[in-house]
């Protein structure tokens, strides 16, 4: 139950709500319709709220609220929301989606200050919703709250914000690092114009940057510079479609679905550790997709591209230092061009940390060119064809089910499989491999040796040639097909690391505090290729290895808030140590 600091401030939040509530009640109906610019009196009823010391202030990429009590207030800063529950109380969201349950009864109102509410047409009741479309920015001194209105901003951003956010366009200078870290680049930096414009149909993007790596102190070399140059355009605001076109000189990664960028870029930074290969990707692409709200997703996309190798360089790293790297694998050299689909459903409650929904992604890809050069990486045999001429296609399927059992406890479940369907054997740069943090924890990154009956087999790479235990060029990904579950049960630990800071509002509302989870995991996988059967890697076209040959782990950990700290150990292997590993974002 909240109560107000005085009768007075009371008085004037409900005064400033009357007016900001009055479009949606001469409306009639639950939502009035979006305006573009939030009034003054609306910044009021905000502000009021927010200086309520009996308000709760949550500041976090995603949170649920499970009902609110009559007369109670709660303001979500930046945040995705999923509102469940009786909602008798005032919900109030700056810049951030609100979602509601099947089971939500809304019979206050919701403010949503720079974001949307989808799914307002499943409310039947009598509450009241106001949206706005402009963003607003807040500034806090001493536990209270103001608004930064745009001139201002503009004049403490001078040197990343060239234009003000006008009503429904904006033109940045955008300076950013690429969200990684990595042994081939170094820190990719990103800068450039981007311009955007909102119009009644729909949205137009463009931007226009240049990559900067920093190995050599940022040295304006070829090897150095890059660019990305991106327009598009979207039509639609809850179901449509888009249309994109995009130019590159991009460095990428052969398998950037196993860790997110800002994961693999800090292990790179703090612990001289890369968990990625990576290639040249150069060339253009254009796309087109059609969208159902945020839960479906369909994208065809056709690109014109030439990949090469990249060799490994010394950027610095804050431990370790004088360590070498791992040598980046050789890929392919040649010309591309790709074909393909990709499908997703997502109904879960948030994307961040999801507690309920599902997630379906499905990717077909159909490349055909001419490899100029063959990596001489694989240990296993290569079929060359006359002039490099080569066609293939692969999938890659992932299905997860995120299932609430009760409000402190969730089963969540995932199935990951794919790889190579026809044609020429897959290039390099689109093997694959399991094995480490993002799959199976309980074995070592790049671990190349397994045992059958106390012969080494490389069950994670799916290397044909092992020499004690070991392969040159840095143990590269050469699977044809994997296929790996991971199963976790997460409950509540009625715990609180941060309770020293309980009373700091401020230190809360940066996201910590939060409380926090157990987990109890397992998984199990493995890779193979796909050919003349040896029993071992290899496996023919239509089969599936022996489910006694999948490698499994266990493990437990600990999240306290958005960290994850986990122990594993492999069950198949009886030399594979316990691993402790750290994540910045769940499991999956």
């Amino acid at each position: 139950m909240f109560t107000p600091r005085s009768g007075a401030r009371r008085a004037a939040f409900c005064a400033g709500s009357i007016v900001a509530t009055f479009a949606a009640s001469a409306a009639g109906g639950a939502q009035a319709p979006a305006s573009a610019q939030v009034p003054t009196a609306a910044q009021q009823v905000l502000l009021n709220a927010l200086n309520d010391s009996s308000t709760r202030v949550i500041q976090t990429a995603s949170v649920t609220v499970p009902g609110l009590e009559s007369g109670s207030q709660v303001v979500v800063i930046g945040g995705d929301v999923r509102a469940e529950g009786r909602l008798r109380g005032r919900l109030f969201v700056v810049n951030g989606t609100v979602r509601f349950a099947p089971s939500a009864v809304l019979e206050d109102t919701v403010f949503v200050f720079g974001g949307s509410l989808p799914d307002v047409d499943r409310l039947t009741d009598a509450g009241r919703v106001v949206v706005y479309r402009e963003r607003l920015q807040l500034n806090v001194v001493d536990g209270v709250y103001s608004i930064v209105t745009p001139s201002a901003n503009l004049a403490t951003r001078w040197w990343r914000q060239r234009d003000r956010w006008r009503e429904q366009g904006w033109t940045e200078l955008r300076l950013a690092s690429a969200r990684t870290y990595n042994r081939v680049e170094g820190l990719p930096v990103l800068l450039g114009p981007v311009i955007g414009r909102e119009f009644d149909w729909g949205r137009v993007t463009v931007e226009a940057l240049s990559v900067l790596r920093s190995v050599r102190s940022f040295e304006l070399t070829p090897e150095n510079v890059g660019h990305s140059a991106e327009v598009e355009v979207s039509v639609g605001k809850q179901y449509g479609w888009r249309i994109g076109a995009r130019h590159f000189d991009v460095v990428d990664a052969v398998e950037p679905w196993k860790l997110s960028d800002s994961e693999v870029g800090l292990a790179s930074f703090l612990l001289h550790r890369d968990f990625r290969d990576y290639f040249d990707r150069k060339g253009g692409s254009v796309s087109a997709s059609a969208f159902v709200g945020n839960d479906l997703d369909v994208t065809v996309g056709w690109s014109r591209e030439r990949w090469g190798a990249r060799s490994v360089r010394d950027p610095w790293t804050l431990t370790r230092d004088a360590e070498g790297w791992r040598e980046n694998p050789d890929v392919d050299d040649g010309r591309f061009t790709l074909g393909s689909v990709r499908v997703t459903y997502d109904t879960r409650s948030n994307t961040r940390l999801p507690d309920d929904g599902w997630y379906l992604s499905g990717e077909y890809e159909y490349g055909t060119g001419t490899i100029s050069r063959y990596s001489t990486a694989p240990t296993s045999p290569r079929v060359q064809t006359v002039g490099g001429a080569t066609s293939y296609d692969r999938v890659l399927i992932d299905a997860r089910r995120y299932s609430r059992i009760s409000p402190g406890s969730q089963f969540n479940a995932r199935v990951l499989l794919g790889g190579w369907l026809s044609g020429d054997q897959l290039p390099m740069e689109r093997r694959l491999s399991v094995g480490g943090p993002g799959t199976l924890p309980g074995y070592d990154f790049r671990d190349v040796v397994g045992e059958v009956g106390g012969a080494p087999i490389d069950y994670w790479q799916c290397s044909r040639q092992l020499t004690g235990g070991t392969q040159a060029n840095g143990t590269p990904a050469e699977c044809d097909r994997i296929a790996f579950v991971q199963v976790e049960f997460r409950g509540r630990l009625n715990v609180d690391p941060f309770g020293l800071f309980s009373g700091d509002r401020s230190f809360r509302r940066r996201g910590w505090g939060r409380g926090t989870q157990f987990v109890l995991f397992a998984d199990a996988g493995r890779g193979w290729q796909v050919g003349q059967p040896d029993g071992r890697v290899t496996f023919r076209k239509g089969v599936l290895p022996p489910l006694s040959t999948f490698q499994t782990d266990i493990g437990i950990g600990v999240v306290l808030d958005n960290v994850g700290l986990y122990v594993a150990k492999g069950l198949s292997q009886s030399h594979s140590p316990v691993n402790f590993v750290v994540r910045l974002r769940p499991r999956f």
